[in-house]
């Protein structure tokens, strides 16, 4: 077997395995977060930080159609021979606006309310959120975004991120880093993949759960992981094929006076950004080697180990853009395998590194308690207030934050960004730089 066809298979089972958990290193991890006191949050205790920038967050929700693909899970429970129905999408816009006065605000989640009356969706989402659900449904838990706002006339175009969530979540629990990027002048499209995604609403109140096949019984190893091979690899190339329609359908409506898109001729398309966390950042990295007209890539905590930084398809497509991997620490106590193969996984990743364009970095948090969900809003709501909790987990959304944007800043923008220099850091933070 050729060695780049080996590194695809284990890179594809490598996320099948890290696409069971967006929110923590392991499936145990996860339940351990999930049964402890934490996770019972009172909304009037919980508020999500306040955007840094100049300005306010705008917010519009879009169902895109892509005729010309077939979606693979689509099939007719009547009829399971019919054709299998387009790939369906919603996306959410958010972008600057002007700043209204303090305690203005908009729902966490739109459609909550439509999942909950959903047999299918209210059980994912109840697991997902544990008991602040119920806030987010009553529309308690409030965001900064307000919905359909105007959008500021200043600067007239703006820098473009295109976001991926992970398996089994929503854009909207990356509210405060989505927030935070829009304050400092950029649109960010959160894509909501569908059957990935917690539960996607449509306008029309159709929801559609996240997809969790179930392992036939009696199959053999050998069938087992075919099967796991064959849903990794489907889900990366379907949601990098969803970013790449994305942008797309931006630049079809990107023009002035168009009366189905408010922000026609307000997109900077040549300053264009995909970005993702967890299994979503499999899929902007893949987005990335497919699509040049992507000018930076960040993949939140997206690696693969212990197979591969970054997925590695039989058509050894590599970076023609910079990119920044931004990682929790693995090591020590943290680490996901055995050190043998942890050292081997960190040669892979350096080599893989070396090949990306000048301008990539790989940074590694070494933040107190952050940890593989700590790139959304997970940590502070499961904080329910309390004051240590709730600094430690408001610390690290700002770390994150802050290199994610240092980054866009630098390479859309044209910054110097001293944070990104070697060595010029905190200890909360490993910084190197990468790029022939």
């Amino acid at each position: 077997m050729k060695t780049s066809t080996i590194q695809c298979i284990l890179a594809l089972a490598a996320v099948a395995g890290s696409f069971t958990d967006a929110r923590g290193q392991t499936s145990a991890t996860r339940a351990d977060s999930r049964n402890t006191p934490a996770v019972a949050v009172e909304a009037s205790k919980v508020k999500l930080p306040e955007p840094s920038g100049t300005f306010g967050v705008g917010r519009v929700g879009y169902e895109w159609i892509d005729a010309s693909r077939p979606d693979a899970y689509s099939l007719d429970p009547v009829d399971p021979g019919a054709p299998h129905a387009p790939r369906a999408l919603m996306l959410y816009l958010w972008y600057p606006a002007p700043r209204i006065a303090a305690g203005s605000s908009g729902v966490y989640l739109p459609g909550a309310k439509e999942m909950d009356a959903d047999s299918a969706a209210q059980p994912l989402a109840k697991e997902e959120f544990g008991e602040v659900w119920t806030q987010i449904r009553n529309g308690d838990l409030k965001s900064h975004a307000r919905e359909g706002a105007p959008a500021v006339q200043s600067p007239r175009k703006f820098p473009v991120v295109i976001f991926s969530h992970g398996l089994g979540g929503s854009g909207f629990e990356y509210t405060a880093l989505i927030e935070e990027l829009v304050s400092h002048g950029y649109v960010v499209v959160a894509i909501e993949h569908t059957y990935t995604g917690l539960a996607v609403v449509f306008p029309d109140g159709n929801v559609i759960s996240q997809r969790r096949d179930a392992t036939p019984a009696g199959i053999s190893s050998e069938q087992r992981m075919q099967r796991m091979f064959a849903s990794a690899g489907l889900a990366i190339k379907q949601g990098a094929e969803d970013v790449v329609f994305v942008l797309n359908k931006l630049a079809a409506l990107d023009h002035a006076g168009n009366p189905e898109f408010p922000l026609g001729g307000r997109l900077d398309l040549t300053r264009v950004a995909a970005m993702g966390h967890s299994a979503g950042g499999a899929f902007a990295t893949r987005a990335c080697q497919l699509d040049a007209r992507i000018r930076a890539c960040i993949s939140l905590d997206g690696a693969l180990p212990p197979a591969s930084a970054f997925p590695e398809f039989p058509d050894k497509k590599r970076f023609q853009q910079p990119v920044l991997l931004l990682e929790v620490d693995h090591a020590g106590d943290r680490m996901p395998y055995s050190p043998e193969q942890y050292a081997d996984f960190l040669k892979i990743k350096d080599g893989e590194l070396k090949l990306c364009p000048p301008g990539s970095y790989d940074v590694v948090l070494k933040a107190a308690g952050l940890f593989h969900g700590g790139f959304s809003d997970y940590p502070l709501l499961a904080a329910n207030g309390r004051m240590a909790e709730t600094e430690q987990a408001l610390n690290n959304l700002r770390l994150t934050e802050s290199f994610a944007r240092a980054f866009l800043d630098q390479t859309l923008k044209g910054t110097a960004e001293t944070l990104l220099r070697p060595g010029s850091q905190s200890v909360e933070a490993t910084v190197k730089a990468y790029g022939n």
